[in-house]
Protein backbone atom coordinates (compact mmCIF):
# COMPACT_ATOMS: atom_id res chain seq x y z
CA UNK A 1 0.00 0.00 0.00
CA UNK A 2 1.32 3.30 -1.29
CA UNK A 3 2.54 5.75 1.71
CA UNK A 4 0.61 9.12 1.24
CA UNK A 5 3.00 12.31 1.52
CA UNK A 6 1.36 15.11 3.37
CA UNK A 7 1.97 18.45 1.35
CA UNK A 8 3.88 21.17 3.85
CA UNK A 9 2.10 24.76 4.04
CA UNK A 10 2.22 27.40 6.28
CA UNK A 11 0.49 27.44 9.62
CA UNK A 12 -1.73 30.46 10.87
CA UNK A 13 0.69 31.41 13.22
CA UNK A 14 3.38 31.87 10.57
CA UNK A 15 0.71 33.44 8.49
CA UNK A 16 -0.22 35.87 11.01
CA UNK A 17 3.68 36.51 11.46
CA UNK A 18 4.64 37.22 8.01
CA UNK A 19 1.32 39.64 7.36
CA UNK A 20 2.35 41.76 10.84
CA UNK A 21 6.37 41.68 9.41
CA UNK A 22 4.82 42.97 6.10
CA UNK A 23 2.80 45.83 7.95
CA UNK A 24 5.40 46.94 9.83
CA UNK A 25 7.55 47.33 7.15
CA UNK A 26 4.73 49.21 5.03
CA UNK A 27 4.59 51.73 8.15
CA UNK A 28 8.28 52.52 8.14
CA UNK A 29 8.59 52.87 4.79
CA UNK A 30 4.94 54.94 3.83
CA UNK A 31 6.02 57.84 5.78
CA UNK A 32 8.86 57.82 3.68
CA UNK A 33 7.35 57.58 0.08
CA UNK A 34 5.33 60.43 1.18
CA UNK A 35 8.00 62.71 2.24
CA UNK A 36 9.72 62.00 -1.02
CA UNK A 37 6.44 63.05 -2.80
CA UNK A 38 6.23 66.18 -1.05
CA UNK A 39 9.90 67.13 -1.68
CA UNK A 40 9.28 66.84 -5.37
CA UNK A 41 5.68 68.48 -4.89
CA UNK A 42 7.45 71.07 -3.09
CA UNK A 43 10.12 71.02 -5.69
CA UNK A 44 7.84 71.44 -8.66
CA UNK A 45 6.62 74.53 -6.75
CA UNK A 46 10.00 76.12 -5.79
CA UNK A 47 10.26 75.81 -9.88
CA UNK A 48 6.88 77.44 -10.90
CA UNK A 49 7.24 80.65 -8.54
CA UNK A 50 11.07 81.12 -10.55
CA UNK A 51 9.02 80.96 -13.77
CA UNK A 52 6.78 83.82 -12.03
CA UNK A 53 9.30 85.81 -11.27
CA UNK A 54 11.66 85.58 -14.45
CA UNK A 55 8.37 86.30 -16.18
CA UNK A 56 7.96 89.50 -13.76
CA UNK A 57 11.46 90.49 -15.09
CA UNK A 58 10.86 89.94 -18.32
CA UNK A 59 7.90 91.40 -18.25
CA UNK A 60 10.07 94.71 -16.06
CA UNK A 61 12.37 94.52 -19.13
CA UNK A 62 9.91 95.56 -21.72
CA UNK A 63 8.05 98.18 -19.72
CA UNK A 64 11.44 100.05 -19.25
CA UNK A 65 12.10 98.17 -15.20
CA UNK A 66 8.59 98.86 -13.86
CA UNK A 67 6.82 95.67 -12.37
CA UNK A 68 3.42 95.18 -13.37
CA UNK A 69 0.69 96.20 -11.44
CA UNK A 70 -0.94 94.32 -8.94
CA UNK A 71 -4.40 95.10 -11.08
CA UNK A 72 -6.37 96.89 -12.75
CA UNK A 73 -8.64 98.62 -10.59
CA UNK A 74 -12.02 99.68 -12.07
CA UNK A 75 -11.33 96.91 -14.48
CA UNK A 76 -10.63 93.88 -13.17
CA UNK A 77 -7.56 92.80 -14.64
CA UNK A 78 -5.01 90.78 -12.25
CA UNK A 79 -1.22 91.06 -12.73
CA UNK A 80 -0.74 87.28 -13.58
CA UNK A 81 -2.97 88.01 -16.72
CA UNK A 82 0.27 90.99 -17.47
CA UNK A 83 2.63 88.82 -17.61
CA UNK A 84 1.06 86.28 -19.94
CA UNK A 85 3.20 86.42 -23.38
CA UNK A 86 6.26 85.31 -20.78
CA UNK A 87 4.78 82.38 -19.89
CA UNK A 88 4.59 81.43 -23.24
CA UNK A 89 0.54 82.30 -23.18
CA UNK A 90 0.10 84.94 -25.99
CA UNK A 91 -2.37 83.01 -27.41
CA UNK A 92 -4.47 83.59 -23.89
CA UNK A 93 -2.66 87.34 -23.83
CA UNK A 94 -4.25 88.31 -26.80
CA UNK A 95 -7.83 87.33 -26.41
CA UNK A 96 -8.06 89.42 -22.90
CA UNK A 97 -9.02 93.36 -23.71
CA UNK A 98 -7.53 95.42 -21.09
CA UNK A 99 -9.31 99.03 -19.62
CA UNK A 100 -12.90 99.27 -19.73
CA UNK A 101 -13.46 96.13 -20.63
CA UNK A 102 -16.38 94.51 -17.80
CA UNK A 103 -15.10 90.91 -16.54
CA UNK A 104 -18.95 90.29 -15.42
CA UNK A 105 -21.84 88.36 -16.71
CA UNK A 106 -25.45 87.80 -15.27
CA UNK A 107 -25.04 84.17 -16.70
CA UNK A 108 -22.55 81.47 -16.07
CA UNK A 109 -21.37 80.30 -19.77
CA UNK A 110 -21.08 76.53 -19.55
CA UNK A 111 -18.97 75.99 -22.02
CA UNK A 112 -17.60 79.81 -23.00
CA UNK A 113 -15.04 80.30 -25.53
CA UNK A 114 -11.48 81.87 -25.94
CA UNK A 115 -12.37 82.97 -29.50
CA UNK A 116 -15.63 84.04 -29.02
CA UNK A 117 -16.37 87.39 -30.63
CA UNK A 118 -17.71 89.11 -27.30
CA UNK A 119 -14.86 90.20 -25.18
CA UNK A 120 -16.48 89.30 -22.25
CA UNK A 121 -16.43 85.61 -22.90
CA UNK A 122 -13.34 85.71 -23.74
CA UNK A 123 -12.48 87.19 -20.05
CA UNK A 124 -14.25 84.54 -18.92
CA UNK A 125 -13.09 81.67 -20.90
CA UNK A 126 -9.67 82.72 -19.72
CA UNK A 127 -10.67 82.22 -16.06
CA UNK A 128 -11.72 78.64 -16.30
CA UNK A 129 -8.36 77.54 -18.12
CA UNK A 130 -6.36 75.36 -15.99
CA UNK A 131 -2.76 76.70 -16.19
CA UNK A 132 -0.21 74.62 -14.24
CA UNK A 133 2.35 77.46 -13.81
CA UNK A 134 -0.29 79.21 -10.98
CA UNK A 135 -1.50 76.03 -9.07
CA UNK A 136 1.22 74.29 -6.47
CA UNK A 137 0.99 70.33 -7.24
CA UNK A 138 0.23 70.21 -2.89
CA UNK A 139 -3.12 72.58 -3.07
CA UNK A 140 -5.71 71.33 -1.31
CA UNK A 141 -8.42 72.39 -3.73
CA UNK A 142 -9.94 70.67 -6.67
CA UNK A 143 -11.23 72.76 -9.77
CA UNK A 144 -13.18 73.57 -11.00
CA UNK A 145 -14.82 76.02 -8.87
CA UNK A 146 -18.32 77.73 -9.38
CA UNK A 147 -17.62 81.29 -8.48
CA UNK A 148 -20.24 84.44 -7.97
CA UNK A 149 -20.28 87.75 -6.82
CA UNK A 150 -23.09 90.58 -5.87
CA UNK A 151 -21.64 93.54 -8.10
CA UNK A 152 -23.31 95.08 -10.36
CA UNK A 153 -23.57 93.77 -12.58
CA UNK A 154 -23.47 90.40 -11.47
CA UNK A 155 -19.77 88.19 -11.82
CA UNK A 156 -20.37 84.31 -12.33
CA UNK A 157 -17.93 81.60 -13.73
CA UNK A 158 -18.89 78.31 -13.91
CA UNK A 159 -15.86 76.58 -13.80
CA UNK A 160 -13.09 78.89 -12.31
CA UNK A 161 -9.54 77.92 -11.53
CA UNK A 162 -8.01 79.24 -8.13
CA UNK A 163 -4.60 80.28 -7.78
CA UNK A 164 -1.55 79.70 -5.23
CA UNK A 165 0.66 82.59 -5.97
CA UNK A 166 -0.09 86.46 -4.70
CA UNK A 167 1.53 89.63 -5.31
CA UNK A 168 3.31 91.34 -2.34
CA UNK A 169 1.05 94.32 -1.22
CA UNK A 170 2.40 95.11 1.85
CA UNK A 171 4.68 94.21 4.68
CA UNK A 172 2.56 96.58 7.47
CA UNK A 173 -0.75 96.20 6.73
CA UNK A 174 -2.70 93.30 8.16
CA UNK A 175 -5.95 93.52 5.91
CA UNK A 176 -7.25 94.67 2.49
CA UNK A 177 -9.90 97.00 4.40
CA UNK A 178 -11.35 100.11 2.23
CA UNK A 179 -9.75 103.32 3.24
CA UNK A 180 -11.49 106.22 4.17
CA UNK A 181 -11.91 107.46 0.37
CA UNK A 182 -13.21 104.25 -0.72
CA UNK A 183 -16.47 105.10 -2.36
CA UNK A 184 -18.42 101.60 -0.70
CA UNK A 185 -19.38 101.73 3.13
CA UNK A 186 -18.54 101.08 5.39
CA UNK A 187 -15.24 102.24 5.17
CA UNK A 188 -12.22 101.64 7.68
CA UNK A 189 -9.82 105.02 7.67
CA UNK A 190 -8.26 103.02 10.62
CA UNK A 191 -6.93 99.85 11.78
CA UNK A 192 -5.11 98.93 15.04
CA UNK A 193 -3.83 101.19 16.90
CA UNK A 194 -4.81 104.40 15.24
CA UNK A 195 -3.24 102.98 12.35
CA UNK A 196 -3.97 104.69 8.86
CA UNK A 197 -5.86 102.37 6.35
CA UNK A 198 -3.86 102.32 2.97
CA UNK A 199 -5.56 101.49 -0.49
CA UNK A 200 -3.67 99.26 -2.90
CA UNK A 201 -2.28 102.23 -4.83
CA UNK A 202 -0.45 103.45 -1.76
CA UNK A 203 0.77 100.47 -0.08
CA UNK A 204 4.36 99.37 0.97
CA UNK A 205 4.89 95.95 -1.17
CA UNK A 206 6.52 95.43 -4.66
CA UNK A 207 2.95 95.25 -6.20
CA UNK A 208 0.45 98.13 -6.28
CA UNK A 209 -1.64 100.00 -8.48
CA UNK A 210 -2.07 103.55 -9.95
CA UNK A 211 -3.90 106.04 -8.15
CA UNK A 212 -8.12 106.40 -9.54
CA UNK A 213 -8.55 108.25 -12.46
CA UNK A 214 -4.82 106.75 -13.99
CA UNK A 215 -5.35 102.87 -13.42
CA UNK A 216 -8.01 101.46 -16.18
CA UNK A 217 -5.45 102.14 -19.12
CA UNK A 218 -4.63 99.97 -21.90
CA UNK A 219 -1.78 97.16 -21.34
CA UNK A 220 -0.42 97.09 -24.65
CA UNK A 221 1.23 100.31 -24.30
CA UNK A 222 5.21 100.28 -23.85
CA UNK A 223 5.50 102.24 -21.19
CA UNK A 224 2.90 103.29 -18.88
CA UNK A 225 -0.76 101.56 -19.20
CA UNK A 226 -0.87 98.97 -16.39
CA UNK A 227 2.93 99.10 -15.30
CA UNK A 228 3.49 99.50 -11.77
CA UNK A 229 6.56 100.83 -9.69
CA UNK A 230 9.70 100.58 -11.35
CA UNK A 231 12.46 98.57 -10.11
CA UNK A 232 14.15 101.47 -8.67
CA UNK A 233 11.41 101.81 -6.33
CA UNK A 234 12.46 98.90 -4.09
CA UNK A 235 15.40 100.79 -2.29
CA UNK A 236 15.87 98.11 0.46
CA UNK A 237 17.06 95.68 -2.26
CA UNK A 238 15.73 93.31 -4.75
CA UNK A 239 17.38 90.72 -2.72
CA UNK A 240 16.03 91.94 0.65
CA UNK A 241 12.10 92.25 -1.04
CA UNK A 242 9.94 89.53 -1.25
CA UNK A 243 7.80 89.69 -4.44
CA UNK A 244 5.46 87.04 -4.81
CA UNK A 245 3.84 84.27 -2.17
CA UNK A 246 2.00 80.89 -1.75
CA UNK A 247 -1.70 81.02 -0.72
CA UNK A 248 -4.29 78.56 0.04
CA UNK A 249 -7.74 79.76 -0.37
CA UNK A 250 -10.49 78.95 2.35
CA UNK A 251 -10.22 75.19 2.82
CA UNK A 252 -14.44 75.44 1.99
CA UNK A 253 -13.84 77.70 -0.72
CA UNK A 254 -16.01 75.28 -3.47
CA UNK A 255 -18.94 75.98 -1.30
CA UNK A 256 -18.10 79.56 -0.11
CA UNK A 257 -17.56 80.82 -3.70
CA UNK A 258 -20.75 79.29 -5.52
CA UNK A 259 -22.83 81.71 -3.05
CA UNK A 260 -23.02 85.23 -3.78
CA UNK A 261 -21.19 87.52 -0.99
CA UNK A 262 -22.99 90.15 0.65
CA UNK A 263 -22.19 93.21 -0.15
CA UNK A 264 -19.17 95.15 2.09
CA UNK A 265 -17.69 91.56 3.28
CA UNK A 266 -14.80 89.27 1.86
CA UNK A 267 -13.59 85.82 1.72
CA UNK A 268 -9.88 84.45 0.95
CA UNK A 269 -10.31 83.20 -2.13
CA UNK A 270 -7.61 83.74 -4.62
CA UNK A 271 -7.67 83.61 -8.46
CA UNK A 272 -5.67 83.93 -11.67
CA UNK A 273 -6.36 86.22 -15.13
CA UNK A 274 -8.86 88.83 -12.97
CA UNK A 275 -12.22 89.22 -11.90
CA UNK A 276 -15.40 91.39 -11.10
CA UNK A 277 -14.20 91.51 -7.64
CA UNK A 278 -11.45 94.26 -8.26
CA UNK A 279 -13.44 95.89 -11.38
CA UNK A 280 -14.22 98.59 -9.35
CA UNK A 281 -12.94 101.28 -6.74
CA UNK A 282 -12.61 100.61 -3.63
CA UNK A 283 -9.27 100.73 -2.68
CA UNK A 284 -10.03 96.95 -1.03
CA UNK A 285 -10.69 93.13 -2.19
CA UNK A 286 -6.74 92.67 -3.19
CA UNK A 287 -6.45 89.28 -1.53
CA UNK A 288 -7.80 87.50 -4.58
CA UNK A 289 -4.48 88.95 -6.10
CA UNK A 290 -2.25 89.83 -3.07
CA UNK A 291 -1.42 89.24 0.34
CA UNK A 292 0.45 90.32 2.83
CA UNK A 293 3.49 89.61 5.03
CA UNK A 294 2.17 91.47 8.28
CA UNK A 295 0.42 88.75 8.72
CA UNK A 296 1.67 85.37 10.13
CA UNK A 297 2.45 82.39 7.45
CA UNK A 298 -0.51 79.60 7.16
CA UNK A 299 -2.35 81.88 9.88
CA UNK A 300 -5.95 80.20 11.33
CA UNK A 301 -8.87 80.58 10.31
CA UNK A 302 -11.19 82.56 12.96
CA UNK A 303 -13.56 79.75 14.50
CA UNK A 304 -16.20 81.89 14.82
CA UNK A 305 -17.98 83.65 11.78
CA UNK A 306 -19.66 86.42 12.90
CA UNK A 307 -22.69 88.50 11.22
CA UNK A 308 -21.44 89.85 7.32
CA UNK A 309 -21.40 93.16 8.36
CA UNK A 310 -19.55 92.08 11.48
CA UNK A 311 -17.31 90.26 9.89
CA UNK A 312 -16.18 92.65 6.97
CA UNK A 313 -14.31 94.68 10.49
CA UNK A 314 -13.52 91.57 12.28
CA UNK A 315 -9.70 91.84 12.62
CA UNK A 316 -8.99 88.04 13.16
CA UNK A 317 -10.88 87.38 9.29
CA UNK A 318 -8.92 90.72 7.62
CA UNK A 319 -6.06 89.24 8.68
CA UNK A 320 -6.54 85.30 7.67
CA UNK A 321 -7.64 86.71 4.03
CA UNK A 322 -4.43 88.30 3.22
CA UNK A 323 -2.25 85.85 4.97
CA UNK A 324 0.09 83.49 2.89
CA UNK A 325 0.75 80.55 3.73
CA UNK A 326 0.47 76.70 1.85
CA UNK A 327 0.03 72.65 2.24
CA UNK A 328 3.81 72.13 2.63
CA UNK A 329 4.41 71.11 5.99
CA UNK A 330 5.98 73.98 8.38
CA UNK A 331 5.83 77.30 6.12
CA UNK A 332 5.59 78.35 2.29
CA UNK A 333 7.65 79.12 -0.37
CA UNK A 334 8.49 83.00 -1.77
CA UNK A 335 10.11 84.51 -4.70
CA UNK A 336 12.21 87.55 -3.71
CA UNK A 337 12.50 90.44 -6.36
CA UNK A 338 16.07 89.11 -7.62
CA UNK A 339 14.31 86.06 -8.49
CA UNK A 340 15.50 83.64 -5.80
CA UNK A 341 13.43 81.20 -4.32
CA UNK A 342 13.25 80.81 -0.42
CA UNK A 343 11.09 78.68 2.21
CA UNK A 344 10.08 80.57 5.19
CA UNK A 345 9.16 78.55 8.16
CA UNK A 346 5.72 79.61 10.36
CA UNK A 347 8.01 80.36 13.17
CA UNK A 348 10.06 83.06 10.72
CA UNK A 349 10.46 86.36 13.25
CA UNK A 350 7.46 88.77 12.57
CA UNK A 351 9.18 91.90 12.66
CA UNK A 352 11.96 90.33 9.70
CA UNK A 353 8.78 88.60 7.64
CA UNK A 354 7.14 92.17 8.09
CA UNK A 355 10.08 94.14 6.67
CA UNK A 356 10.75 91.95 3.77
CA UNK A 357 7.24 92.35 2.63
CA UNK A 358 8.20 96.57 2.07
CA UNK A 359 10.00 97.81 -0.45
CA UNK A 360 11.84 101.00 1.22
CA UNK A 361 11.28 100.96 4.78
CA UNK A 362 15.52 100.69 4.97
CA UNK A 363 15.01 98.17 7.73
CA UNK A 364 18.19 96.21 8.71
CA UNK A 365 17.27 92.46 8.97
CA UNK A 366 18.46 89.07 7.49
CA UNK A 367 16.04 86.71 5.72
CA UNK A 368 18.00 83.94 7.66
CA UNK A 369 17.05 85.43 11.60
Amino acid sequence: MRELKRQRGFTLVELLVVIAIIAVLMGLLLPAVQMAREAARRSSCGNKLKQLGLAVHNYATAKRDRFPMLGEAEEGGHWTAFILPYLEQDNVYDALTFGSTDWASNAAWTNPSITSGNAIERQIAACHLSLDTFRCPSSIHVAPIFDASTYIPPWFVAARQPANYLGVVTGVQPNDWKPSVGWGSPTRPTWGSGNVTRGHWELDGIFGTRPRGTSGVENRVPVGGTTGYRLADVTDGLSNTLMIGEAESDPQLASIASTRETPNTGRKDHWAMGGDDFDNWEGTDWSEMGGSTAVAINYRKPTTTPSPLVLDGSPEWGAYEVSFGSNHPGGAQFCLGDGSVKFLTEDVDPVVYSAYGTRSRSEAVSIDQ
